[in-house]
């Protein structure tokens, strides 16, 4: 994270994550009622931060690096079971933020928009050298590195060019390939998609703008998003699966978006059958036909189109070798808690994670939209624990989500016809005033 935020203004990564604390501590810490669920989950938010300065000092040394992804691993552990037990939480009191609705949005477009400028402005180098996420082109992968220069793509090729061009990209856009421009287009679409999707949950599903808004700047604030903020990678699917929770009543649109984010980011498998248990009758159908189609469709292509697929992983998707579901033909990890370790004692983790997509498949048996929430999180969460290239670091894949299970309020469907009456009367009141 070292380096200029926007403009060389100085602020290096131990600053930024001690100022997101204190803003996020000011912003939605309830001094009136210390001990209660909201504080605790502010607190864990950052039970991950000191893993990721370990591996974003970049000492090298391998001690170090085992110790970083132990807690990485330790934290991701404390929000599996926070997420798990969500489910069982009846009761979930009405907690403001200790700032109106007004100065949320304010302060909230200011953190984006100085997120959004450093996407474009940020050197490539310094955005792949931030990110320990990043895996880049290792060297067993000259082939790949050589193919993803010259691939035979002209369409894509031409139009890269014509969008250079066309538009003012700064200079080291300029004399970078069409991956980067394209990547960091991707990135900055899928940070503002990611932001609107959870302010219309907010909106649409928790009939409480606020809540949709607080979820919001806290994404913006967190260090994790300036971190992965060029990764494409990790954006892509997390803008994904926040916009099909917004749409989740559309199983047709959250199939396609689902099934896209899993032939992205082969972590996002898992949540597939907890989706497929959620809906009922010819809901659940029609998603499965979605989402299956187009994981199948991005199989054959990895398969039949390697020239396609080398230029997509340029541009930050994951495959199944980096992600470790092909023990025969995976490649040596370059940073994770399994490099050098015999791929045998990783798959009783996946075969328990197998089992725990399983059961998400049965259990709860009526599921409500907050324990669709908490189920996926919990389903991203524990791909880590089994992910070969980088597991542990991928926290933006399922940030959005843990937001959102923090905010949400109460989900039951009594809690939510009052709201909606109350919100109702409400509006009445205020056209009789008018």
């Amino acid at each position: 994270m070292s380096g200029a935020l926007v403009g060389d203004l100085g602020v290096g990564g131990e600053i930024w994550l001690m100022v997101s604390l204190l803003v996020l501590m000011t912003l939605f810490f309830k001094f009136s009622r210390v001990i209660s669920l909201r504080n605790l989950d502010l607190f864990l938010l950052f039970a991950l931060s000191p893993g990721m300065m370990i591996l974003v000092e970049g000492s090298g040394r391998e001690s170090d690096s085992f110790i970083a992804y132990c807690s990485l691993l330790g934290g991701s552990l404390l929000w599996l079971l926070r997420c798990l037990s969500d489910v069982g939480l009846g009761r979930r009191p009405l907690l403001e933020p200790n700032l109106n609705a007004a100065g949320l949005a304010f302060f909230g477009t200011g953190i984006l928009i100085l997120l959004i400028a450093e996407t474009v402005s940020l050197p490539v180098r310094a955005g792949e050298g931030r990110n320990p996420a990043e895996t880049g082109f290792k060297p067993t992968d000259k082939q790949t590195a050589a193919a993803s220069k010259n691939v035979a793509l002209k369409p894509l090729e031409d139009m890269s060019k014509a969008m250079i061009e066309a538009t003012p990209l700064p200079s080291q856009l300029r004399s970078n390939p069409p991956q980067v421009i394209l990547s960091r287009i991707l990135a900055t679409i899928s940070h503002l998609t990611i932001v609107i999707s959870l302010i219309v949950i907010g909106w649409r599903h928790f009939l409480r703008p606020i809540t949709g808004l607080s979820a919001a700047v806290a994404y913006a604030i967190l260090p994790y998003t300036r971190i992965a903020l060029v990764d494409s990678g990790q954006t892509i699917p997390a803008a994904l699966i926040t916009a099909a929770i917004a749409c989740y009543k559309r199983p047709w649109i959250t199939g396609l978006l689902i099934g896209l984010a899993a032939g992205w980011m082969p972590a996002c498998l898992g949540i597939i059958p907890l989706w497929i248990g959620y809906y009922k009758g010819r809901k659940r159908w029609r998603f499965t036909l979605a989402g299956l189609s187009l994981v199948l469709v991005s199989a054959l292509i990895g398969i039949d189109l390697p020239d396609f697929a080398t230029w997509v992983r340029a541009l930050g998707a994951r495959s199944l070798t980096e992600t470790g579901l092909l023990f025969d033909r995976e490649l040596p990890a370059s940073s994770s808690l399994w490099t050098g370790v015999d791929p045998s004692y990783r798959l009783p983790i996946l075969v328990a994670y197998i089992l725990m997509a399983i059961g998400a498949f049965f259990w709860p048996i009526e599921k409500n939209l907050g324990e669709l929430i908490s189920m996926s999180a919990a389903m991203l969460i524990a791909s880590q624990f089994w992910y070969l290239e980088k597991g542990g670091t991928l926290i933006l894949l399922y940030l959005p989500l843990i937001l959102l299970m923090m905010f949400r309020p109460n989900l039951q469907p009594k809690q939510i016809a009052w709201r909606a009456q109350f919100m109702r009367k409400d509006q009445g009141v205020r056209e009789i005033l008018r």
